[in-house]
């Protein structure tokens, strides 16, 4: 049994139609029919935690500097919609409470990727976690962990064994089993950039994403491959394959 049920992830939301990683690109997701919905959370100066993909503010949001620099409250102040249109001016950087409890009311399945700071990848897991068990009903709605290193995927492994894992890595592995192993996960991401689909029919047994497609043939091809599913920024992507 495989532990995404959706061909689709939408990426950091409905990213392709409202700004990425905010809470209006989750409730467009869940609008459009996601069911699935990945993000990135970052810790702040202060141990907070905000949803923003770069380590910097500049590209998505009004800010400046970098996100480790400012505390939580600073970060989440800044306009996070107007760089994507100004019908989305004010929007905001959620922290990750918010953005867990607005995933909840919008009824879908979250992948939350862990954006590391190379020393503090602890502190980051262990606010994750905290949160997490806080907010999220563990084992009643589709969770799984993500990061790129397996300090991340280890450390998380052992701070919340129950919820799933992925590795997030850029060229399918040599040998993704080992490296699963090794990493303690259960899924295994690569990028289609990259990655041929022939390259994923030897290994139907195991679990994998692909990343980043936001054309309809290209996913199809995956997916006849064996993949369990795409991440795109596209949600009705499949719609027009």
């Amino acid at each position: 049994m495989t532990i995404v049920d959706s061909p689709l992830i939408a990426h950091r939301g409905a990213s392709a139609f409202a700004p990425e990683n905010t809470l209006a690109a989750v409730e467009l997701a869940a609008k459009m029919g996601a069911r699935w919905i990945e993000t990135d959370v970052r810790l702040t100066a202060n141990g907070g935690l905000a949803m923003i993909h770069d380590a910097t503010l500049e590209r998505t949001t009004s800010g400046k500097g970098r996100v480790m620099s400012m505390s939580e409250q600073e970060v989440c102040a800044c306009d996070a919609g107007s760089w994507f249109s100004p019908e989305f001016a004010g929007e905001q950087v959620p922290n990750l409470r918010a953005y867990l409890q607005c995933v909840l009311d919008c009824g879908l399945s979250l992948q939350l990727e862990l954006k590391e700071n190379s020393g503090r990848e602890a502190e980051l897991i262990a606010a994750v976690v905290k949160e997490l068990e806080l907010t999220w009903p563990l084992g009643d709605r589709g969770l799984f962990l993500s990061g790129f290193s397996e300090r991340i995927t280890v450390g998380c492994a052992a701070a919340l064994p129950e919820v799933p894992r992925a590795l997030a890595t850029e060229f399918l592995p040599a040998d993704p089993h080992t490296r699963l192993k090794e990493a303690k996960c259960h899924i295994l991401h690569v990028q289609s950039e990259v990655t041929d689909p022939s390259e994923i029919i030897p290994f139907k047994d195991i679990e994998i994403g692909v990343a980043t497609i936001n054309d309809a043939a290209v996913a199809e091809k995956f997916l006849s491959a064996g993949v369990t599913s795409i991440l795109t920024d596209h949600v009705d992507l499949l719609e027009t394959a």
